[in-house]
């Protein structure tokens, strides 16, 4: 004797037999069904995308410090007192560029990956802005390279000195502004005291930065102070990136 399938039977895209519901039923449990799914596939769409611009940001942050430290071991020229863009200047112009572009990738990767998983609010608008204009200035300097010390300043050299001046202002805006914000969230409010840290020793590193280009003090310091603003900062973009791929995988 043959037996009559089950009529509860799952169908093609885990959707089951909806025979004996009413028409009108049927149609709007289908439609429900499928407005779920494409739901859940587009958060999982988005969830790569975070943890990809993650995994990008982290990297382009790591890639620059790297560079820029191996610099300190090659035969440059130049020493712990000289700015980091004087390496921009001579044999290893190319290597820097590339550490340059790295480090102009990282925080546009990581406004692209907190708008997405974080958003407008809670976090500022004006302080995700902050993270590409960092992107900005850092690809003008990498188009203008620096004037040496003691060389007469050049057009480029000037150009140069701006988007360095627009580096360190909108890096210091974008962290401050963010820091506060992301603390309060999971997964960066593990790291609320390493975060609001480097978010303090960035506004120090400014101000040292900023009294270190006074001429008294220029020669002997301002290489010194910029290596400390530079290595916070970027270990603030490289905790926040780690900490983004935490959230998105």
């Amino acid at each position: 004797m043959s037996k009559e399938q089950p009529r509860t039977a799952a169908v093609s895209g885990g959707l089951p037999d909806l025979r004996n519901l009413p028409g009108g039923l049927e149609r709007r449990v289908r439609g429900d069904f499928f407005l779920a799914k494409h739901l859940c596939l587009k958060d999982l769409s988005l969830e790569a995308d975070v943890l990809l611009f993650a995994l990008i940001s982290a990297l382009g942050g790591v890639i620059y410090v790297g560079i820029v430290a191996a610099l300190h071991a090659l035969p440059t020229g130049y020493t712990l007192r000289n700015a980091v863009s004087d390496y921009g200047v001579g044999r290893y112009a190319p290597l820097f560029r590339i550490g340059l572009w790295a480090g102009a990738i990282a925080p546009l990767a990581l406004l692209a990956g907190l708008a997405i998983a974080v958003g407008a609010p809670p976090l500022v608008s004006r302080d995700l802005v902050f993270l590409g204009l960092i992107t900005l200035s850092r690809v003008g300097e990498s188009v203008f390279p620096t004037s040496l010390e003691g060389e007469s300043l050049t057009r480029t050299g000037m150009l140069h000195y701006v988007f360095a001046v627009l580096t360190f202002g909108f890096t210091y805006a974008a962290i401050s502004g963010l820091t506060p914000d992301l603390v309060k969230l999971h997964p960066w409010h593990s790291a609320d005291g390493v975060l609001s840290w480097l978010s303090g020793a960035t506004l120090v590193g400014l101000i040292l930065v900023v009294v270190t280009l006074l001429p008294r003090f220029r020669q002997r310091l301002f290489g010194l102070c910029e290596r400390f603003f530079l290595v916070v900062t970027y270990l603030w973009l490289v905790i926040v990136a780690i900490l983004l791929a935490v959230k998105a995988a």
